[in-house]
C-alpha cells in the first residue's frame, strides 16, 4: 500500500468521524521524551531524546502544529553515536473523543536539523492519543513514522510521550444569575459589537418580562401545562430542528397565541461531549433555533427569552447513547406571577 493511500485514508477518516470539541484558537504547548528505531540501511540503530511542539486549533476538528525532536542515536559496529533531529510541520485531526480520551491522526513534512552526519527531509504520519488531566493539561502519546525522500524513502519510527498545556482565547462572556426574579448580571472581558447587540436585545426582553409580571397572569389548563412541559431534542452536535421538534413547537405556538400575556424562557442543553465553552455556545444555538421558529409562527420575539445551560443539569440515569440523546434538549419555562396555577 502506497504512502499516498495511507495519508488519504487518514484524512477521509478524520472528515467522516464525529467532532472532538476543542475551542477554535486554542494554542497547545507540549514537551515530550522520545525513543526511535531506524532502518538498518541508514547506519543507525536506536535513539533517545526529547523535544517540544506548539500547535493551534483551526476549528473543533483540525489543528496545525510544529514540532522539533532531537535525539542521540547509536550506530552499529561500535561506531560513535551521533545527533539526529528533525523539524516538522503537520496537520492533525482528533476524529474520536470519548470522555477525557481523544484519538489523533496527522500527516506532514519535515527537514533534518543535524547536517554533520545525515541531512534529511521527507514526509511523516502520526497516530496518537491524549488524556485530559484537567481543563488546561493533558498527557499525550504519539507514534510517528518518518520517510526520508533523499534516502530512497527509508524510514525510522519513534514513540513520544509527554505533557501538553493549553492557552484558550481570551474573549469570553460570563453570566451569573442572582436570586432576584429575571435579574441577570453579565461580566464581559471582551465583547464584540454583535454580542453587545444581543445583550441589549436580551435586556429589553427581560424588561418586558418584568413588566408582564405586574399584570394578572392567565390561568393555565392541565392540557396547556402538558404542552408547555413538552421538550424538543436535537441530533449530536446539531442545532437544526427535526420534524418532530417542529410539530411540538407548532402546538406551543398555538398556546402562546391564545395567551398573549405569557412570557417564556427557552433553555438549551447539550450532552457532556466537548468543552464547557463549546457546549454553552451549542446550547445557545439550540435555544435560538427554537425561538426563531416560534417567531416565524407569529409569536413576538420579546415574549421569548433564551438561555444556555450547556452540559449542566444532566438528566438522572442518562448514561449511554440513549441517555446522551435525551440530554440534547431544549425546555420551556413559563414565567408568570407566583399565584398562577393550573386549572382543570
Amino acid at each position: 500500500m502506497s504512502i499516498r493511500v495511507v495519508v488519504a485514508g487518514m484524512f477521509a477518516l478524520a472528515w467522516a468521524a464525529p467532532l472532538a470539541a476543542q475551542e477554535r484558537g486554542t494554542v497547545e504547548f507540549g514537551a515530550f521524551g522520545s525513543a526511535a528505531s531506524f532502518d538498518q540501511e541508514l547506519l543507525l540503530k536506536s535513539g533517545y531524546g526529547g523535544g517540544g511542539r506548539v500547535g493551534i486549533f483551526l476549528d473543533p476538528r483540525w489543528a496545525i502544529e510544529f514540532e522539533n525532536a532531537e535525539m542521540r542515536a547509536s550506530r552499529p559496529n561500535g561506531l560513535k553515536s551521533v545527533n539526529v533531529g528533525v523539524l516538522s510541520g503537520r496537520l492533525v485531526a482528533a476524529p474520536v473523543k470519548t470522555g477525557a480520551l481523544s484519538l489523533l491522526i496527522g500527516a506532514g513534512a519535515g527537514v533534518g536539523t543535524e547536517t554533520n552526519f545525515m541531512h534529511s527531509y521527507g514526509v511523516d504520519a502520526l497516530v496518537g492519543a491524549k488524556l485530559a488531566l484537567n481543563d488546561n493539561m493533558s498527557f499525550r502519546v504519539d507514534g510517528v513514522w518518518d520517510w526520508l525522500a533523499n534516502q530512497d524513502w527509508k524510514s525510522y519510527r519513534s514513540v513520544r510521550a509527554g505533557l501538553s498545556v493549553y492557552r484558550r482565547p481570551t474573549t469570553r462572556i460570563r453570566a451569573v444569575t442572582v436570586a432576584a426574579p429575571a435579574q441577570i448580571i453579565v461580566a464581559r472581558d471582551s465583547v464584540s459589537a454583535a454580542e453587545t447587540a444581543r445583550l441589549r436585545e436580551r435586556d429589553r426582553a427581560l424588561q418586558a418580562l418584568r413588566d408582564s409580571l405586574r399584570t394578572a397572569p392567565p390561568r393555565v389548563s392541565v392540557r396547556d401545562s402538558a404542552t408547555m412541559e413538552a421538550k424538543i431534542h436535537f441530533a449530536f452536535d446539531k442545532s437544526v430542528l427535526t420534524d418532530s421538534a417542529k410539530a411540538i413547537l407548532d402546538e406551543k405556538a398555538e398556546l402562546f397565541r391564545a395567551n398573549p400575556a405569557m412570557t417564556v424562557v427557552l433553555l438549551g442543553y447539550t450532552d457532556v461531549t466537548g468543552t464547557d465553552a463549546y457546549n454553552m455556545a451549542l446550547g445557545a444555538r439550540r435555544a435560538s433555533a427554537a425561538k426563531a421558529y416560534l417567531v416565524s409562527k407569529g409569536i413576538a420575539a420579546d415574549r421569548l427569552v433564551i438561555e444556555s445551560k450547556g452540559e449542566r443539569r444532566q438528566l438522572a440515569n442518562s448514561a449511554g447513547v440513549a441517555g446522551e440523546a435525551s440530554n440534547r434538549r431544549a425546555t420551556f419555562r413559563l414565567s408568570m406571577a407566583p399565584d398562577a396555577r393550573a386549572t382543570p
